[in-house]
């Protein structure tokens, strides 16, 4: 690795950093939508507890859903941001241009990925701080080590498939409707949006092949009251490793750099 990476690294980190700050669409999914999520749906369950995932007791909906909004929060500032900027960069020869110029390749795209880390542990801490001061959630407390590196394993496991998954976006004004509809879907199939209601085995079973569900349970016992101990769940972040380490192989193998010319 040259002495001048690091440099390099942190040069293209405020790029991407001033770029996703300036672009309205991306501060609206990233971050306005995650909290309306939060809002609106705690507000109509107000006060209600019901059976949380793989919990024999009640929980809260607020603390349900504030874990649940960490998640989506994360995965829409990874994800779903990083797809549309990486198809929007493919197709508009932004790749392609970039092999000619004195600026390595990785560490470009290593940008946008740590643009993206900072950006979800950014939002976890203010949907936290939003679940704990408005809606009356418990404060982790010495939970919030595991929610930080939960976050981050989430972050990292969502950002690494983006870049396989791109390839299946062949056109720039296909990213955004593709990008959100994968992520939804997954939402939904992994229960983010029902809280208290079990999943039909079928989608049980699909969910629990996806990095979405076990991010969520984790993040769930982050801020679950009676969680006793440090409050790691390292099966779910076993898999949320498998996930990034099949995303990175996935992308090394399958990762276009030039336009398909579909547009």
């Amino acid at each position: 690795m040259s002495t001048r990476t690091p440099a390099l690294l942190l040069r293209e980190t405020r790029c991407a950093a001033r770029i996703a700050v300036r672009n309205p669409q991306t501060t609206f999914l990233v971050a306005v939508l995650p909290l309306l999520y939060l809002l609106v749906i705690a507000s109509i369950f107000d006060g209600e507890e019901v059976h949380a995932p793989d919990r024999s007791w009640l929980l809260d909906v607020s603390t349900i859903m504030t874990a649940s909004v960490v998640v989506i929060g994360v995965v829409s500032a990874t994800f779903q941001h990083l797809t549309m900027t990486l198809v929007e960069d493919r197709e508009y020869g932004v790749l392609k241009r970039l092999r000619s110029t004195p600026v390595p390749a990785p560490v470009f795209l290593a940008g946008h990925v740590v643009t993206a880390t900072v950006l979800s542990l950014l939002l976890a801490a203010l949907v936290t701080a939003l679940g704990v001061l408005v809606l009356g959630v418990p404060f982790p407390g010495t939970r919030l080590l595991a929610g930080a590196v939960t976050v981050l394993a989430g972050a990292l496991a969502c950002a690494v498939v983006a870049f396989p998954f791109s390839v299946l976006v062949r056109r720039a004004s296909a990213s955004l409707p593709m990008a959100f509809g994968a992520g939804l879907a997954m939402f939904f199939l992994s229960g983010n949006f029902f809280p208290g209601k079990e999943l039909p085995a079928a989608m049980g079973h699909v969910a629990d092949l996806l990095p979405v569900r076990h991010f969520f349970l984790a993040m769930l016992t982050v801020f679950d009251p009676r969680t006793t101990g440090a409050g790691f769940e390292w099966g779910h972040l076993a898999v949320l490793g498998v996930w990034a380490v099949a995303g990175a192989a996935l992308g090394i193998v399958f990762f276009r750099w030039t336009p398909t010319g579909d547009e």
